[in-house]
């Protein structure tokens, strides 16, 4: 039986991966055919480094291939560092909103001034608590949060490290689930070439700082599924919790990993054992949730102001339900015009479901496929939008700033490498499907990935979530 869901699973994802690559291509707003055919010279080149490359790698010594891979990571850490200092970027948005919030936090332990934003922008209070727990650090040696360059430095560094730890835990992955030299070098080409995370390096926002805690989650997993002592596992249970937790409390889409985690239980375990690690996790990550929430409730955050400024999550949905699925000032005027949050939940509810029964089969099919190709469409991934207001100009932004001469290669490479990963996404899942081998770590990877998929599929459209 769980072969066969496995197999179900692996078709059906197929279908609907190659549904959003072949709407990435089409859809794409310059030439998507140019781009696709650079992507398929992208991905014929990793398959003959995969065939002939990795497995000379293979036969490298574990000690010879420990000082060549640390050497190459090293030398892309310093490359990567340097470029997050030359492209930093004067905070916009909610970043420039959370960094003006930290002096009050780190002054007085608490927000005051500042209390009635995260009323409304609950969200970012995981992000401001991790980036006050490091400006405090960055004091000692006379740092302080602001807009200007040495402000924005320390938490330039912590996004480089967050995304450089990620590209650590990506190779990781590879050597747990392949055990060889070559899927190691693999994996860290494939983060090496993958320009977006040096674009989006100087932006310590959520989308960034969250991204080690999914890939903690699913290294966990490799470990749970071989540990026989039951103590072990369960602490691999509660790790895996905690890693979904604090993803999601910086950015709240890290939630699909934990019900991954639960369908990959009964995929991969199956009966009691797999209903009582469930129940775990559940456990685990509620136990945490409800704690957080608390003590926000209780000692953190002033509610006072929650009924005349709070807004429900309902309203996002709602900008994700019509035009292209982004920000809507009607939606969020519509939110206002009431006093409550009670009654803000219920016009909200009642406008979501007004503009999803108005949709004929046929729209709502347009509608969702216009969302994916914005969504999943975008090699960038949205970063120009940060990327517009730097420090000080130097030669990145002959490639970062439209209409400069090194623009239109960027964002052809980009889209190129975009194509690439989702071919050779698309080959795996189609594979998978093919041989119907057992459930593994692989299929928790793409069960995250559909989850995200479903998600952003009613959220605000946003190629950067």
């Amino acid at each position: 039986m769980a072969k066969a869901l496995h197999r179900a699973f692996h078709v059906g994802f197929s279908l609907l991966w190659g549904w959003l690559f072949l709407n990435s291509v089409l859809r794409w707003q310059h030439n998507g055919a140019a781009a696709l055919a650079a992507g398929l010279g992208l991905a014929a080149l990793f398959f003959l480094l995969a065939k002939f490359a990795a497995p000379c790698l293979d036969r490298l010594s574990p000690k010879a291939f420990r000082l060549g891979f640390g050497l190459a990571f090293a030398l892309y850490a310093a490359l990567f560092c340097w470029l997050a200092w030359l492209l930093a970027e004067i905070p916009i948005m909610d970043l420039a909103a959370v960094l003006q919030t930290l002096p009050e936090l780190l002054e007085n332990g608490r927000f005051g001034v500042w209390n009635a934003y995260y009323v409304i922008c609950n969200n970012n209070l995981g992000l401001a608590l991790v980036l006050g727990g490091w400006y405090k650090l960055a004091g000692i040696f006379g740092f302080v949060p602001s807009a200007d360059l040495a402000g924005v430095a320390p938490g330039i560094a912590l996004n480089a490290l967050a995304i450089l730890a990620s590209v650590a835990l990506v190779c990781l992955l590879a050597r747990r689930l392949f055990r060889s030299n070559g899927a190691v070098a693999l994996a860290f080409v494939l983060c090496a070439g993958f320009a977006p995370f040096v674009l989006y390096a100087p932006t310590f926002y959520s989308d960034t700082l969250s991204l080690p805690f999914a890939l903690l989650a699913l290294l966990a997993w490799t470990y749970y599924r071989t540990e026989p002592q039951p103590g072990r596992r369960l602490a691999l249970l509660a790790c895996m919790a905690a890693a979904a937790f604090f993803g999601y409390a910086i950015k709240g889409s890290v939630v699909v990993v934990l019900a991954a985690l639960i369908l990959q239980l009964f995929l991969e375990k199956g009966g009691k054992q797999a209903a009582k690690a469930a129940l775990a996790l559940v456990l685990c990550f509620g136990l945490l949730f409800g704690s957080y929430r608390a003590w926000q409730r209780l000692s953190f955050i002033d509610w006072a102001e929650e009924d005349a400024l709070a807004l429900p999550l309902t309203l996002w949905f709602c900008y994700g339900s019509h035009d292209e699925g982004n920000y809507s000032q009607a939606d969020f005027d519509a939110a206002m015009s009431v006093d409550t949050l009670a009654e803000r939940k219920a016009l909200l509810n009642a406008r979501l479901v007004q503009t999803y029964r108005s949709y004929s089969p046929a729209q709502l099919a347009e509608f969702m496929t216009q969302k994916a190709a914005i969504t999943w469409g975008d090699g960038l991934y949205d970063a120009p939008e940060f990327l517009a207001t730097p420090q000080r100009a130097n030669w990145t932004h002959r490639f970062i700033l439209e209409g400069q001469p090194g623009y239109m290669p960027l964002i052809y490479y980009c889209q190129a490498y975009l194509y690439m990963l989702q071919l050779l996404l698309l080959a795996g899942a189609v594979s998978a499907a093919v041989k119907n081998a057992a459930p593994g770590p692989l299929t928790l990877a793409r069960l995250c990935v559909t989850g995200l998929i479903f998600f952003l599929s009613f959220w605000e459209t946003k190629a950067r979530y």
